[in-house]
């Protein structure tokens, strides 16, 4: 019987967790994403909003001020009703963009986040 859907994430969240703990202690070197941002992401995706802005506000001691780790920890602040956290990291986001007029999604969901606070 081939692995069932959950089982297989949580075998891909292993996975990704290992790296990111050898990347804590080791270095990233060069790769475009951070794998701790990575996990975040994917933690995200799965419904798992503390667990995912834990692993964002962990990555962005490392990396900070990336747009995907304000992003995705501002989302996960926000699912997870965290909403002084989702304040400020869409807040860093938007000021990060200022003078920016780009309609990317997510600058989009930072402003209207932070209309309704």
């Amino acid at each position: 019987m081939a692995g069932l859907p959950g089982r297989k994430n949580e075998d891909a969240l292993g996975l990704l967790r290992g790296v990111a703990d050898k990347h804590d202690v080791e270095g990233k070197g060069e790769v475009a994403l951070p794998s701790r941002e990575m996990l975040g992401d994917m933690l995200l995706e799965m419904g798992r909003p503390e667990a995912a802005l834990a692993a964002h506000e962990k990555s962005m001691k490392v990396d900070p001020n990336r747009f995907n780790g304000l992003y995705g920890a501002g989302r996960a602040a926000e699912l997870a009703h965290e909403r002084g956290k989702a304040a400020t990291y869409y807040g860093q986001l938007l000021k990060n963009c200022a003078g920016s007029h780009s309609a990317r999604p997510e600058l989009l969901q930072a402003k209207s986040s932070l209309s309704r606070n």
